[in-house]
């Protein structure tokens, strides 16, 4: 059974360009996105035995409902799936329209605890070494991440590579800890065909609207952030994965 490896995320996230590094060559067309992705309908291909998928993103308003129709193909793909949502990280600010595709995608499955893993693509080098210390800024973005209903402790930071920026249709050898990340250490799931339902757009505004708000909330008030930390630290395996997959050191929890 050949894995999928299915990216779902808004324009500007960077999606296609890591498929190609997967990948090691240009399968799929990237480019400077202007508020509307280049990506308009599902794109797949099948290499090596695994198959990779490329969907548009609901953000964009243009194609939103072409964008859920492309994602509701791919999720009802059989075969053991990997789900990798792509998030923007910027000046320590989570983009809420991310966090809404994620609770907007999800909620179009009809099942409970679906494996998923985030990717923060493209941080620039002082976020990035920031994220790297595995400190407590590192703990804040992890909690802000997971400050929609749906929450993973699977998640991958990325730097911003030269050797990609502003760049159209290259490819790189991926930093090894990153490949391995997405080949190896992000969970797998197997979603039936027919527990995948239509995609609820009509919510994604109110959604996003929400999340904004509460972000926003968890910025500006370090009790609320605590305490949404600590119950993330109960849920289930959450710290184990913060310490053996994503490499925190379990005296900093």
């Amino acid at each position: 059974m050949c894995d999928n490896y299915l990216f779902i995320g808004n324009p500007g996230t960077g999606k296609s360009t890591l498929l190609n590094c997967l990948v090691g060559e240009h399968v799929f067309d990237t480019g400077v996105s202007y508020g509307s992705g280049l990506t308009r309908d599902l794109q797949q291909i099948t290499h090596q035995g695994a198959v990779y998928m490329d969907t548009p993103g609901l953000a964009d308003r243009q194609v939103r409902r072409r964008a859920a129709d492309a994602i509701t193909i791919a999720l009802r793909q059989a075969g053991s799936c990997k789900i990798f949502f792509m998030v923007r990280l910027q000046y320590g600010r989570v983009h809420s329209e991310d966090l809404a595709t994620i609770e907007t995608v999800l909620d179009s499955i009809d099942m409970e605890d679906i494996p998923f893993a985030i990717v923060v693509n493209n941080v620039k080098s002082r976020q990035y070494a920031a994220m790297s210390e595995k400190g407590e800024e590192f703990l804040n973005v992890v909690t802000l991440i997971n400050s929609s209903k749906y929450t993973t402790p699977y998640i991958v930071f990325i730097p911003t590579l030269d050797s990609l920026e502003e760049k159209d249709n290259q490819c790189i050898e991926l930093p090894s800890d990153v490949d391995t990340f997405l080949r190896y250490e992000a969970p797998s799931a197997i979603v039936p065909a027919g527990r995948v339902n239509t995609i609820p757009l009509e919510q994604y505004t109110r959604i996003v609207d929400n999340l904004r708000e509460q972000l926003e909330d968890l910025r500006n008030n370090n009790a609320a952030l605590r305490q949404q930390m600590e119950e993330l630290m109960k849920k289930p395996r959450f710290v184990e994965v913060l310490v053996n997959v994503v490499g925190m050191a379990a005296s900093a929890l």
